[in-house]
């Protein structure tokens, strides 16, 4: 198994300030941790950027929109318009096949959001899907639970993180 660890939107504007998940501290040492796992065991590390519509708190350029962790030299910065990366970024999926990845590990923010359309993307480009359920995080917006068809109710943002998580596993995005 070649495997990729994708840190998804993990950015200033998610883990300091209003918007933040809760609990950011304790979700960037368990990030800070896998990333150096990551690299210890050869992995390639993609930092996963979102590009936010102007006057966005993560606008291209602005403080939000920085990532938090320094990308170290061979590891990759891809940016995003849309929830899913492999959307955003056509060529990705051939270019991590040309790399013989055939699995992908996804951490990062927000379980409902980002990571879920990516790791459903991931899983339609063809590759393995791991996403640890303590590795991703969100916060309630007030939104619905999910972006799910259907989906009205509300939880909080642990709960609403959980049933993302079970949501992959039961439809087979999750190896």
């Amino acid at each position: 198994m070649n495997s990729a660890l994708f840190v998804v939107d993990v950015q200033h504007n998610m883990v300091d300030g209003p918007w933040s998940v809760p609990n950011s501290a304790g979700f960037l040492a368990k990030f800070a941790a896998r990333i150096e796992q990551a690299r210890d065991a050869g992995w390639p590390v993609v930092f996963v950027q979102n590009d936010g519509p102007e006057g966005d708190v993560d606008e291209p350029g602005s403080d939000g929109w920085q990532l938090w962790f320094t990308p170290e030299p061979g590891d990759r910065v891809v940016r995003k318009t849309t929830q899913n990366v492999f959307e955003s970024n056509p060529e990705l999926a051939e270019a991590l096949t040309h790399a013989n990845i055939d699995t992908i590990e996804l951490i990062g923010m927000q379980s409902e959001y980002c990571v879920q359309a990516s790791a459903r993307g991931a899983k339609a480009a063809g590759f393995k899907v791991l996403l640890q359920p303590d590795l991703h995080a969100t916060f309630h917006d007030g939104t619905p639970a999910t972006n799910e068809p259907g989906s009205s109710y509300e939880v909080s943002a642990t709960e609403l993180a959980a049933h993302v998580h079970a949501s992959l596993l039961a439809d087979g995005t999750l190896n």
